[in-house]
């Protein structure tokens, strides 16, 4: 949402509460008839300030929180991608780096999928030999009978990797490399996070997930905010709260001056007794 539309949401917002303010700031303290009225005036303006005005915002406030949680924070994101290794890893990692806020990019990790295979035969066997098959073979995973995770070291070749390891399936046990993806980290400055997503290209990488501070943060914020309903009931009490202040404003304008003269008051003692004690001294 536009920003000068929330702002103009907001101060329409404002002008009911205003108006509910006034209206029992002229509503005389007689009898429960005039209370009941300006106190559910309150609950009834707020509710409807809070469904035509604030609740449309609800879907925008993770975007509005992010934007402050990305200045606050001065913590890298990480940009996960995905892509398939017969695209040039290599190249797409090479022209990553130039972009504007990045920091390091890396391709740590392909997921290799396969023909069916049989897991007591093959799986110690592959998950062992794989590393000594290629030295840029960090660690083998099989988790199930179709499925190999390679767990790359820094500077190796995606593409090269997967035709290797898919020629030596072949050899060994006829297993076919049926896909594979290549999963990339681009640690990023959280002010260009957006501006870096809008420059992949997208008929090659698919983003697979956002991490970091600010995205805790987010998901923390989210998680915390009620439901738009709740948002409305709470706008409602709002609504209410104003009309009782105005209602009792004169009451309360009292008891604050009461306040203030009593700390006055305690204040002259203090410093009465202070002398008092340097006196004595």
């Amino acid at each position: 949402m536009d920003v000068l539309l929330v702002i103009i949401m907001l101060v329409l917002f404002i002008f009911l509460m205003v108006f509910i303010f006034s209206t029992a700031l002229l509503t005389p303290l007689i009898g429960k008839r005039n209370l009941i009225f300006v106190l559910s005036l309150g609950f009834i303006v707020g509710l409807i300030g809070g469904a035509f005005f604030i609740a449309p915002l609800y879907d925008d406030m993770p975007d509005m929180a992010r934007a402050v949680f990305t200045i606050s924070s001065g913590s890298p994101q990480v940009i996960t991608v995905n892509m398939s290794t017969t695209s040039n890893v290599n190249a797409f990692v090479e022209e990553t780096k130039k972009l504007n806020g990045v920091k390091d990019v890396n391709c740590d990790k392909i997921t290799i999928k396969t023909s069916p295979f049989n897991l007591s035969d093959w799986k110690e066997s592959i998950e062992q030999r794989l590393p000594v098959l290629d030295p840029n073979i960090k660690e083998a995973q099989i988790p199930s009978n179709d499925t190999m995770i390679l767990y790359l070291n820094d500077n190796s070749n995606p593409t090269e990797l997967v035709k290797k390891v898919d020629e030596w399936l072949g050899m060994i046990g006829g297993i076919d490399v049926v896909s594979n993806l290549a999963e990339v980290s681009i640690t990023v400055e959280p002010s260009q996070v957006d501006a870096v997503i809008n420059q992949l290209p997208t008929d090659e990488v698919v983003v697979d997930n956002i991490s970091g501070d600010v995205e805790d943060q987010i998901s923390a914020f989210k998680r915390n905010l009620p439901d738009p309903n709740g948002i409305i009931i709470i706008c409602g009490f709002i609504g209410l709260i104003v009309g009782a202040i105005g209602l009792f404003i004169d009451s309360i304008s009292q008891l604050w001056d009461k306040i203030n003269l009593w700390l006055a008051l305690k204040y002259r003692e203090n410093k009465k007794n202070k002398k008092n004690r340097k006196k004595l001294k």
